[in-house]
């Protein structure tokens, strides 16, 4: 087979292999009574944020689905760090290796419990 054909193969293979990562977080195990009180509480508090009207549950689930996008973009930039520096030369490898680090970095910090929360109008008006 041409070349271009297994690229095309892959490209869908990745996509498919993201979008069902994707959706397999949104049929998650059943819940029990507390859990059930919980999510249910993120999902019925809405706010205003940045002109957003947004619910607490949209945040956990757009975290949940930035981590798929990052580590997918992650694993990418570590191949393209191993080509740019096997065929290329020093410029593009030390930029994708520097890529590959930051968003390394970045991964861990996406589920740390002790990052800034942002403020709710509620929050705000009582403070």
């Amino acid at each position: 087979m041409k070349p271009w054909i297994w690229l095309r193969v892959a490209a869908v293979l990745q996509a498919v292999g993201t979008i069902l990562h994707t959706l397999a977080t949104t049929n998650p195990p059943s819940r029990g009574p507390a859990e059930q009180a919980v999510f249910g509480a993120m999902q019925s508090f809405h706010f205003m944020i940045m002109g957003a009207n947004r619910s607490h549950w949209d945040f956990y689930r757009g975290y949940e689905l930035s981590i798929t996008v990052i580590v997918t973009i992650l694993v990418s930039e570590i191949l393209l760090s191993v080509v740019s520096w096997t065929y290329f030369f020093a410029g593009p490898g030390t930029m994708s290796v520097l890529i590959a680090l930051c968003l390394g970095a970045a991964v861990p910090g996406l589920r740390r419990s002790d990052q800034p929360v942002f403020a709710t109008t509620r929050e705000a008006k009582a403070n």
